[in-house]
Parts: structure tokens; C-alpha cells; sequence
């Protein structure tokens, strides 16, 4: 199967959709927080990719379903889909660098935009989507970045700074983060 990277093609069109580059600085917890309208733990049930036609010309964007299991920010949902810039159909795919990329059982805390169309409405491109692993040896859900690195505190969140998991004397769990996030939702509304 022969596949063409849209590369160059995904930063035009991410150009006429955005105010800025698409390198993305790690934003801390308290940025995510703030910038996000919705703050959700959920899994991923479908992923579909398809061409749009948009003002600078034809894309591909990738529909990525979730079935939402607990809101900590914003409207609730049972199910809600987020469109991406990039994806394949056929033999061509469109990457966009910094893009999160999603698998069917994925389970994720994930921080969205739900203005506008945005590239990526995950905040901050892959810094907004957290992964929920269950470790093998406790059975605890502990919360991971993007790239599977484990979480020492919320602290960590943004600083740029791999952590190694035997340096960690505890990784961050999934209820010690949703616990952290929901106390910065309830400061920030309490300050508005």
C-alpha cells in the first residue's frame, strides 16, 4: 500500500485555521484548566476518518467518538465525537505534527476546546490528553502523559521534564489527579 504524507499540506491548512504555529509549549495543569471548556475522563468506542472541503482546499479529518464516563468540567455527555485535523483514508494520510492519535479502548483524561474548529480540540495538541493505564502490580489506575510517561505530581504537569518511573516514589494516581483537576475547576469558578 503506498501512503503520501500531507505534511506540508496539513501545516497550510492548520495556517488558515490557526493563530499560531503548530508547536506547542507544555502547558501546566493550571493553563489546561483554565483554556479548557470541558475536562472529561473518557474511552474511545469508534475512530473514523474522512476528506472535508474547507476554504483552503480539501483535508482529512478524523472523527474520534468517546464515551464519556465522568465530566469535571463543562456540559455532560454519554458519548461525544471531537474532530481532528490529519488521519488516512485509503492509501493517503495527513499527519500533523503534535497531534494526539487515538486506538478503539483507549481510556483517557482529556482537556477540550469546544470553540470554533480548531485543528486539535484537545488543549495544548498532545499536552491536554493524559492516559489512564491500570499497573500491573497493584491494580490501581495511575495516570500517564501522552507518551506514556508516569506522573509524579501535579507539579510535573508542563515542566518538560521526563520522569523516571523508578525515581518516582509514588506516580499519580487517576483518582489523585481527577482530584486535583476538580479542585482547580472549583477555584477558577470561584474566582470568576
Amino acid at each position: 500500500m503506498r501512503v503520501k504524507t500531507l505534511a506540508a499540506a496539513a501545516l497550510l491548512l492548520a495556517s488558515g485555521r490557526l493563530a499560531s504555529p503548530t508547536s506547542v509549549v507544555a502547558p501546566g495543569l493550571d493553563d489546561l484548566v483554565a483554556r479548557a471548556e470541558t475536562v472529561v475522563v473518557a474511552e474511545v468506542v469508534d475512530i473514523r476518518s474522512s476528506w472535508i472541503q474547507s476554504r483552503p482546499g480539501r483535508a482529512i479529518v478524523t472523527d474520534v467518538t468517546f464515551a464519556i464516563e465522568r465530566t469535571l468540567k463543562g456540559r455532560s455527555y454519554a458519548q461525544r465525537s471531537l474532530e481532528f485535523l490529519g488521519g488516512t483514508v485509503g492509501d493517503i494520510s495527513l499527519h500533523v505534527a503534535g497531534m494526539p492519535e487515538f486506538q478503539v479502548g483507549d481510556r483517557d483524561l482529556l482537556f477540550i476546546r469546544d470553540s470554533g474548529r480548531p485543528v486539535s480540540p484537545v488543549v495544548g495538541f498532545v499536552y491536554g490528553r493524559f492516559r489512564i493505564v491500570r499497573d500491573a502490580r497493584t491494580g490501581m489506575e495511575m495516570i500517564r502523559t501522552h507518551d506514556g510517561r508516569p506522573v509524579g505530581s501535579v507539579a510535573d504537569i508542563g515542566n518538560g521534564q521526563p520522569a523516571a518511573l523508578a525515581a518516582l516514589p509514588h506516580p499519580l494516581s487517576l483518582d489523585e489527579f481527577v482530584r486535583a483537576v476538580a479542585a482547580r475547576v472549583a477555584a477558577l469558578e470561584s474566582a470568576r
